[in-house]
This record gives C-alpha cells, structure tokens and sequence, in this order.
C-alpha cells in the first residue's frame, strides 16, 4: 500500500496537485472540483504532511519526490499532469528532470529552480510559528498535522519545510541548463512581487524551458490568494493550459 494519504475525485486524464511545504492537499480543496470536471484529479499529502507519515529523520525533495512515484506505481499510472505550488513545484520539478517519461504536462507555481540566502529568508520567516498564528492560521495548521503528533505537531512541520529548503543542503539545486532537457509542455505561474520564487529567477526558466508559457499575478507576493478570490481563475487558466493541444 502507498505511503501517501491522498484524495481523488473526477474522471478522465490523471492529474496529481502538490501542495506547498507546510500545508497539505486540502491546500486544492477550492479548485478539486473545477479540475474534476475535467480530470481524475489526485490531491495527496506528502511526507510528513497531514496524513503522510515522515520515513527518516528529516525531510529532502528527493524522499518527497519518490514517495509520489511510489503512489502513481500504486495507482497504475504511468504518466500524468503535474500541478505543484511551491516545495510541491520543488517535487514537481525534480520529477520532471529524473523521471521525465511519467509527467505529460507540468505547472510550477510559486517555485523557482534553486534556493539561495535570499528566496530563503522568506521560507525561513514562514517556519516561525507566530507568522502564521499572526493570520489567523495556526489552528487550521494544527488541525490538518494532528496526525503527525498532536495539537502542536505543526510547528514542527514547517521547521521540516525550513530545513529541506536550506541552500547549503538542499536538493532542489538545479542548474539552469538542466532544465532545458525539459521537453514537457510547462507553465510558470507566479506573483510579480515573490520573494521566495523572485520573478527574474523565473524568466530565466522561461528562457530555458523549451516549451514554456508565464502567467504573472499582479501586485502578489507568495501569498497568491488562489485558495480566495483567485481560486476560479486559476483552476479556469491551469485546465486551459492542460487542455491545449
């Protein structure tokens, strides 16, 4: 049996959603079913997130990465499309580079292709408890990590997230020219004021990437607002890219 917990809904072309480090697949619960109009549509948690257990001592893209092939190979799914919001567009991207032939479309949002000092300090600043107890959060988070420990595991997930995205370690260090090997059709969506996945660190992929297309969200920062008011329009703009032929 897959490690991963996950959810499915809708019919048709497999799509996996990869949510950001910290939350969990109810990140997708306001687009699951507008993509599953469309799509077999498969929202998981990863390791050490919500449902998912943690498998060793800390948590690297790499283990991530591998435990969502061990969920496709579970589900028989030998390809699909590939949603990923930040260190789930970590997971997405080293998918794409090192298992090339099971991803047909892909979508990186809120992630670039290397972490650095700087995209750093803002996943650094998200692994302090206060900031997300500060919006109101904090009881959301503790809810949806109880399975990992209890009421306050959550504080212990984001530091996880801090830690595999540290630059030093991390294994989401691609260089640029690797992602030109990418022969997937892929979309770049981001916010043009991000500090964790700055926009010229983007237009760089956008140059790189073969077939590559950019939707920029105007006056945002790594707070996108896609789970609110945007969540219509990014499932609508996501399912048109995926749906292009």
């Amino acid at each position: 049996m897959a490690t991963l917990h996950y959810t499915e809904s809708g019919h048709g072309q497999p799509l996996v959603l990869l949510h950001s480090g910290g939350m969990s697949g109810e990140e997708w619960k306001p687009q699951m079913p507008l993509f599953a109009r469309h799509f077999r549509v498969i929202a998981l948690d990863h390791l050490g997130h919500g449902g998912s257990p943690m498998v060793a001592d800390k948590l690297t893209v790499s283990d991530m990465s591998r435990a969502v092939l061990e969920l496709l190979d579970e589900l028989k799914l030998s390809q699909v499309n590939l949603v990923g919001s930040s260190l789930g567009g970590a997971v997405a991207l080293w998918l794409t580079l090192y298992h090339p032939r099971r991803v047909n479309k892909l979508v990186l949002y809120r992630v670039g292709y290397h972490k650095d000092s700087r995209t750093h300090a803002g996943t650094r600043d998200m692994a302090n408890p206060d900031y997300w107890r500060d919006v109101g959060m904090n009881k959301w988070l503790s809810d949806i990590h109880r399975p990992q420990g209890g009421p306050d595991a959550w504080e212990e997930v984001i530091g996880r997230v801090s830690e595999a995205l540290e630059p030093g370690t991390t294994d989401h260090a691609h260089q640029l020219e690797i992602l030109e090997n990418i022969f997937q059709p892929t979309l770049l969506v981001v916010g043009d004021r991000d500090p964790v996945a700055p926009l010229e660190q983007i237009l760089e992929m956008l140059g790189a990437i073969p077939n590559c297309g950019l939707w920029v969200m105007p006056y945002t920062t790594h707070v996108t607002a896609t789970s609110t008011w945007r969540a219509k329009s990014f499932a609508q703009e996501v399912t048109r890219f995926l749906q292009r032929k």
